[in-house]
């Protein structure tokens, strides 16, 4: 939810587009496994995905040589030397919330994947505001999260607590915690369905 919005979309721009595409799609899918396999089912391909992206991240072969392709495709720049490092943050948030909240870590899952995406492809489309208290998200980034994860929740919880979750996640998207918000949504999404379900 960056605010270089002012320049349209350039080559680092498609790149982005590209990233929280995969981002929206693969994050999603953990929703498959939550709601519809057995939890040891579900704990072990969490599990698994955990370590190999920990391989990845440390660059081990032959994982790493493997997902190289997708790296060169999708890795932001900053982040070539720790290939897969916010992927790892949030197949970490998705099995910790999933650990903490079973089934209803589907909406954790659901609001990293739509929010977060939501929030970076409009703040560097349109982001010219900054958040006053993050000057690196945009409050066009911001409002762009909460929208998304209040429509897509208000058909399962309702008007009211649709509202709340995507208050709180907003909030806690932009931020700044020094902690990564591919780790924290899930959880604090998750904690907000669970407390008000």
């Amino acid at each position: 939810m960056s605010t270089q919005g002012s320049k349209r979309y350039s080559g680092s721009d498609h790149l982005e587009v590209r990233r929280q595409i995969f981002h929206l799609v693969l994050i999603s899918l953990w929703i498959v496994p939550i709601l519809f396999m057995p939890l040891p089912v579900t704990l072990t391909l969490m599990v698994l995905i955990v370590v190999i992206n920990l391989m990845v991240v440390r660059k081990a072969d032959p994982v790493f040589k493997l997902v190289k392709p997708l790296i060169d495709r999708l890795e932001r720049e900053e982040n070539l030397e720790r290939p897969g490092i916010q992927a790892l943050y949030a197949n970490l948030g998705v099995l910790i919330s999933f650990l903490l909240f079973g089934k209803i870590s589907a909406f954790g899952v659901a609001v990293l994947s739509v929010g977060d995406s939501l929030s970076t492809l409009v703040g560097r489309a349109f982001g010219r505001n900054p958040v006053f208290f993050n000057p690196a998200k945009s409050w066009e980034g911001t409002i762009a999260f909460f929208f998304g994860v209040y429509l897509v929740m208000l058909p399962f919880l309702g008007a009211e607590r649709a509202l709340l979750l995507g208050l709180v996640a907003s909030l806690v998207e932009a931020v700044r915690t020094g902690m990564d918000d591919n780790l924290t949504l899930p959880v604090t999404g998750s904690l907000v369905v669970y407390l008000v379900w």
